[in-house]
C-alpha cells in the first residue's frame, strides 16, 4: 500500500527527482551513443531542450557588476525525453518508499 505524502519529507522528494533527472540524463547520453545511425526513434529519444541563465554556448555566464562587488553565475537544464521517464520512475518508486 502507499504511503501519504504527507508523511514523507520534502528533502527526500527533491533527492528523488535529482536522482530520477540523473538517471535520465545517463540514459539519455546511453541511448546517444548507440551505433544504429540517426533515426527518428533515437533522434525522438534524445532531443534535449536547453533551458538556464547564461549563454553556455559561448561559456559567457551572467556578469553582475556593482562597482564595489563583481560576480558572475549560470546555469542550464537540459530536459529530453528520457529524463522525464527518469523523473517519473523515481516519483512511482519513492510512492512506495517508507
Amino acid at each position: 500500500m502507499a504511503i501519504p505524502l504527507k508523511e514523507k519529507r520534502i528533502s527526500t522528494l527533491i533527492l528523488v527527482v535529482l536522482t530520477g533527472i540523473l538517471i535520465g540524463s545517463y540514459l539519455n547520453s546511453i541511448v546517444e551513443m548507440l551505433p544504429v545511425g540517426e533515426n527518428v526513434v533515437k533522434t525522438f529519444f534524445t532531443y534535449s531542450i536547453p533551458v538556464g541563465i547564461g549563454d553556455f554556448m559561448h561559456n559567457k555566464p551572467v556578469l553582475v557588476d556593482l562597482h564595489a562587488i563583481k560576480f558572475q553565475f549560470g546555469f542550464m537544464f537540459r530536459f529530453s525525453l528520457l529524463s522525464v521517464i527518469g523523473v517519473f520512475i523515481s516519483l512511482y518508486l519513492f510512492r512506495w518508499y517508507r
